[in-house]
């Protein structure tokens, strides 16, 4: 599936460091906080013996601006890359860090880079445009694969990687700078309100005991870092959580089931989320059918919905 417009050309996406605390990072397009969908956030944390980077973005090019940011604040090296997905805007520019950079995934999101690269490759070019970088990346992936949890230890920084559930894929990963109090999410919150939860692969009930979960373990002074957008708060994620709630319990109504392919989306249509920019595309493309799909026996027979593909 492929939306008609991108929300930002990867060729002209430049990268700056946003110090968030001592010692930590937030690496975001230079529009982030013009947009309500800027390119894909990284960041980076660094201790007494070491660095250690979140997301390698999209291509060559955008990593490189990441380790020139992490350059121009320490000459330390970079331990430890974190990629919180198998998103090709997260993890594309793995093969533009160091050798001796330790890369760590959840098991799901290494077997997916290494079973599928060249398929998602493929669809990162379809999807964000030939000539922009993706044709030069070469496949890496983890050296050190978690399932549940684990922490690095960078001297004066701890940093905890977890996965609490499936949100976006099934290799999700929270990553926390502990003594900040400060969280990278990735693709889990895709923005800060007014941007919608992005249900590429369906699972909505599953969705939203993770965005339940991240709400509880956190607290009222927790940064968070989106996958791509300004950084937000711990009461931004009742946005997404209340979004969906509402459009799972409209799904799941009897009378959908009844409605034609047209009248379904203008029943569902939730105008009240209408300001987010991709609204139409992730809204009705997306999230729609999936939470249709999720309960199939409501999909109406002869329903001309598109269904939801992988993607980023």
């Amino acid at each position: 599936m492929q939306q008609k417009s991108r929300p930002f050309e990867l060729a002209d996406v430049q990268m700056r460091a946003r110090e968030l605390t001592d010692g930590v990072y937030a690496v975001m397009a230079t529009d982030v906080d013009d947009t309500d969908h800027a390119a894909t956030n990284a960041g980076f944390v660094v201790g007494d013996s070491g660095a250690l980077v979140v997301e390698s973005l999209s291509n060559g090019r955008l990593a490189s601006q990441v380790i020139g940011e992490v350059r121009k604040v320490t000459a330390l090296p970079i331990r430890f890359l974190v990629n919180t997905s198998f998103h090709g805007d997260h993890c594309f520019g793995n093969f533009a860090f160091p050798s001796q950079t330790v890369i760590i995934h959840h098991e799901a999101t290494k077997r997916v880079i290494d079973e599928r690269f060249e398929q998602d490759r493929t669809f990162m070019i379809d999807l964000l445009g030939a000539d922009a970088g993706i044709e030069e990346v070469v496949a890496r992936s983890a050296d050190v694969t978690v399932s549940g949890a684990c922490s690095v230890d960078l001297g004066s920084k701890h940093v905890d990687i977890e996965h609490i559930g499936f949100a976006q894929t099934d290799g999700d990963l929270v990553v926390r700078m502990r003594e900040d109090n400060i969280v990278f999410v990735g693709n889990m919150l895709q923005a800060p309100p007014p941007a919608l939860p992005w249900l590429l692969e369906g699972r909505p009930d599953e969705a939203l005991v993770t965005f339940r979960r991240l709400y509880d373990i956190i607290d009222d002074g927790t940064l968070i870092v989106p996958g791509h957008g300004r950084p937000m708060r711990r009461a931004d994620i009742l946005h997404s959580i209340t979004y969906l709630e509402k459009l799972t319990s409209m799904a799941q109504e009897g009378w959908v089931k009844d409605l034609p392919a047209a009248q379904v989306r203008e029943a569902l249509a939730m105008k009240e989320y209408s300001d987010y920019s991709m609204y139409e595309f992730i809204h009705f493309q997306v999230n729609i059918p999936a939470v249709l799909k999720a309960e199939w026996r409501l999909l109406p027979a002869k329903s001309t919905l598109p269904l939801p593909g992988a993607g980023c």
